[in-house]
Order: structure tokens, then C-alpha cells, then sequence
């Protein structure tokens, strides 16, 4: 588990415009164990931004958390180099076959948006395919020496944005950890939307992208990307749903700092794509977390010259959701990274109330609401009902 005092001055030390004699007086009066930053840095993905800043800064900490934070950078700068070359073959034959993916997440943030190819960690390389061009995609991936895990949408809380992971066995062996792997390849997901869902609770900001999306150059290889607006869309989107799943990732609060940082943005069509998809509650509980922990750069004027984008988000925001999410702060993220491993069938059950309970409380609207509910009735659909009628079964 990851410690609340350490991830907080984490967090600090890469806030925008933070000053190093700040940030050392923070860490001085919370008497921090640097080995212990050092290490809460390396498991929530943040070591190679920290030692980044901390380089920038010319600051060094004691030897040991040093070189631990060292080490972290240069993995993932010998990974992430790796992952692109990956990516240069799997672009290439999707030219040779006319196929014309986007990049997301990672390949292109890395790339694109954070200043070193180090500091953004990467497990897999995710791409946007339309949909009549899936089965060509997959093909194109078999014919690359990938092996296909297929899974049915039918299954599970219903997640449909990818329903294929490709691998391609390595002769090397990773590590355990595939963010910290130099070794074996990444897998790649094909996607055909970027649905996110859960329990029944679901948003789609799909439609539009590719007509929005641009050509950029993700080291050495021209390729589609999300324009900035679904950019930002898409990873506030996607940060909400890993909080509600249990699974949210600090890096994907820096991902947003990045993006904003960068600029860019025309923070009125973003408005408008948030309202049009249904998807303000999401974008103002991410904007207004990373605003608050990093300092991410929202003072734009968005839809009125006396409102900023959160003003905006926020009146499309039913009030009781609105206060809701404008509650949340860093103890509630780490709380949700911090829940107990399953070992009994009660403790499923009791987690699945209290999962659906939490995707419930972001529903707008009674039908949304049931949906979430109704999805425990279909108890042949989850990992714990093909449990317990199993065992009834045997």
C-alpha cells in the first residue's frame, strides 16, 4: 500500500510552478524517509517524473533513494524505446494494408505530451481501429506472430471498449511487474470505441474522434491522434472509471497536468463535447482533482468571459452529483487503490454491493441508477454468480 504522506509529497514536488526550496521545507517538516518516497514513487509509476524534476532542479536526495529513482528513469527510457520500435512495426503493416489505427494513452502522451519518452510508463500499446476494420486488424496482428485472447462482452461488469488483447511470445523473461519489464514485448489492444463501462454505468465520447483526430509524429512514425480536446476528454473520462472501479493510477492525474500544461485546447468545443456526451461529472471531478493536487492550468474562458472550464462543467452537473464529486480529494483516490483481496465468496458479494454502490452514486438519473443495480441480478454474467452456481453445481 501506498503511503498518503508520501504520494502527497510526490505530488507536490511535480505540481506546476513548484519551487525546489518549497518543496524540500515540505518533505523536511514531514521528517519523510526518502527510501520510502523513493520506493511509493516507484510503485505508483511517478519515479521517472520525480527524478526528473528533481534533476531539473538540481536537488538530490540521500544516495540510495537516488539511484533507486536513477534506475526507475532509465528502465523506462530502455522500455518505452523498445515499445515504440514495436509500434513502428505494427504502423508500418497497417500502411502496407491501409489501415488507419489512432494512437492512445501512453504511445502517444510518451511521445507527444510529457517532455521525456521516460517519464509516461506504458503496459500495452492501445489503438483505435474503426470497426469494419477489426477483423483486418486482427489479422494483421496474427500475421505479425501475435496470438489473440479473445473475451466476450457478455462477460464481467461489461467492459466493451477492447474485447482482444495480441501478445507475441518473447525468448526473454520479464519481470513480474510489466511496467517495470525491459524485456518481453507489450501487448496491443485493438480497440473500436472508447466506451468506458461498468456495472451497467456507461459513457461513450467515441463519436466524433476520428473526424477531430490529427497526424503527429510519435517518434519517427507519422500516426492518427486524438485532437486535444478528446484527448483531455478521453483521460478524464478514463481516470473516473478506474476511481470507480477500484483501480485509479496517479499518473493518470499527471497525464491531465501534461495535456493542460501543453496548451492547445479550445476549452469551448471541449465544453461542448463533454455536455454532448454526457460526460461533465466525469471531466470536472478529474479537471478539479488535478487542478487542486498539481496545479493544472484550467483558467481558460471557456463558454463566458466571468466563468472558467470548471464554472462551465459544472452547471451541466446535477446539483447533488455536483457536490458530490466536488468533494473528492486524495484520501478518496487512495482509498480506492486500498481495498482487501477477495478470499470468500461473502467478500465478493460484499464487494460487488459496495462496487455498484459506488458506480451508482455516479449515475445521472433513475434509469442510469437501476441499471447499475439491475446488473446484479444477472448472476451468471459475474465472476461471483459462475462461482456460487458452480459450486452449487458440484
Amino acid at each position: 500500500m501506498s503511503s498518503y504522506l508520501e504520494s502527497k509529497l510526490i505530488l507536490s514536488a511535480l505540481r506546476r510552478d513548484q519551487k525546489p526550496e518549497v518543496w524540500q521545507k515540505e518533505c523536511e517538516q514531514a521528517k519523510v524517509n526518502y527510501d520510502t518516497l523513493a520506493v511509493t514513487a516507484i510503485v505508483l509509476g511517478l519515479a521517472p517524473q520525480l527524478h526528473y524534476a528533481l534533476t531539473k532542479w538540481n536537488v538530490t536526495l540521500p544516495p540510495r533513494a537516488m539511484a533507486k529513482l536513477g534506475a526507475t528513469f532509465q528502465l523506462h527510457e530502455k522500455r518505452n524505446t523498445a515499445i515504440y520500435q514495436q509500434l513502428d512495426e505494427v504502423l508500418n503493416e497497417c500502411e502496407r494494408r491501409g489501415l488507419k489505427p489512432i494512437a492512445l494513452n501512453g504511445v502517444h502522451l510518451a511521445a507527444r505530451v510529457y517532455p521525456h519518452i521516460a517519464l509516461r510508463p506504458m503496459n500495452d500499446i492501445d489503438l483505435l481501429f474503426e470497426i469494419d476494420d477489426l477483423r483486418l486488424a486482427e489479422e494483421m496482428l496474427e500475421g505479425l506472430g501475435y496470438t489473440g485472447k479473445h473475451k466476450s462482452p457478455e462477460l464481467g461488469p461489461g467492459v466493451t471498449k477492447h474485447t482482444s488483447t495480441f501478445k507475441r511470445e518473447s525468448d526473454s523473461t520479464a519481470t513480474p511487474n510489466p511496467y517495470l519489464s525491459t524485456q518481453s514485448e507489450r501487448m496491443i489492444e485493438p480497440h473500436v470505441s472508447l466506451e468506458e463501462s461498468w456495472f451497467g454505468l456507461k459513457v461513450d465520447v467515441t463519436r466524433g474522434v476520428r473526424e477531430m483526430a490529427v497526424t503527429e509524429n510519435l517518434n519517427g512514425h507519422e500516426c492518427l491522434v486524438l485532437s486535444r480536446e478528446d484527448l483531455l476528454l478521453h483521460l478524464c473520462v478514463h481516470f473516473c472509471f478506474h476511481l470507480i472501479m477500484g483501480s485509479p493510477a496517479m499518473v493518470q492525474l499527471t497525464d491531465l497536468l501534461a495535456v493542460t500544461s501543453q496548451g492547445g485546447i479550445n476549452w469551448r468545443v471541449f465544453v461542448e463535447r463533454a455536455k454532448e456526451t454526457e460526460s461533465a461529472h466525469y471531466t470536472f471531478a478529474a479537471l478539479k482533482l488535478a487542478a487542486e493536487l498539481l496545479n493544472a492550468p484550467l483558467t481558460a474562458k471557456a463558454a463566458s468571459p466571468d466563468q472558467n472550464v470548471l464554472d462551465d462543467l459544472a452547471i451541466l452537473i446535477p446539483d447533488s452529483l455536483r457536490h458530490r464529486v466536488s468533494q473528492l480529494n486524495l484520501n478518496d483516490v487512495m482509498k480506492r487503490t486500498q481495498q482487501k483481496p477477495l478470499r470468500s465468496i461473502p467478500q465478493r458479494i460484499a464487494r460487488g454491493l459496495s462496487d455498484r454502490a459506488e458506480a451508482a452514486s455516479w449515475a445521472i438519473g433513475w434509469g442510469a441508477w437501476w441499471r447499475v443495480w439491475h446488473s446484479a441480478l444477472n448472476v451468471a454474467r459475474t465472476d461471483t454468480g459462475r462461482q456460487i452456481l458452480g459450486r452449487w453445481r458440484g
